[in-house]
């Protein structure tokens, strides 16, 4: 599904799902708020540094969100604007470039995530299985887009 957002065949309706993912992240952050103000703000239970982490990414999703919601919205009201960007998001050197930086970003947090587990299991066996985790859903994610893909293209 979200491989579907992103393509760009139909361009009006790629910016649609856009939005509506934009809708789906506001939703999160403002979540994250209302648990921060009504659950987490005057607890005591929480250290500060978990809490200020629930103000800081429950902010930062929802800015982002309406920053998005705001640009697709202004580009499915603009034809100039939208027929600018559609150009630029199917030009091949751009596409080169963005897949090549998602490709390297990978394979760092890949590598990156292994080599601090030699790290993690002498300090934390659960921060090392965390980071476990992070490890499998990128390896089960590469392999569901790969045959995805590999269908479709």
């Amino acid at each position: 599904m979200l491989m579907r957002i992103f393509d760009t065949s139909d361009y009006d309706r790629s910016l649609r799902r856009r939005r509506l993912l934009a809708l789906g992240l506001l939703a999160v952050g403002i979540t994250g708020l209302a648990c921060y103000i009504l659950l987490i703000h005057n607890s005591g239970v929480l250290p500060g540094y978990a809490r200020g982490f629930y103000l800081g990414a429950a902010s930062g999703i929802s800015i982002g969100a309406v920053i998005l919601l705001i640009r697709m919205q202004y580009l499915l009201t603009h034809p100039e604007a939208r027929k600018k960007a559609k150009i630029q998001e199917q030009d091949e050197r751009e596409k080169a470039i963005l897949s090549q930086s998602f490709q390297f970003a990978g394979m760092f947090t890949f590598f990156a995530a292994a080599a601090s587990m030699f790290v993690l299991a002498a300090v934390s066996r659960t921060a090392a299985l965390a980071v476990f985790g992070v490890i499998v859903v990128y390896a089960v994610t590469w392999l569901t887009a790969n045959l995805y893909l590999s269908k479709k293209l």
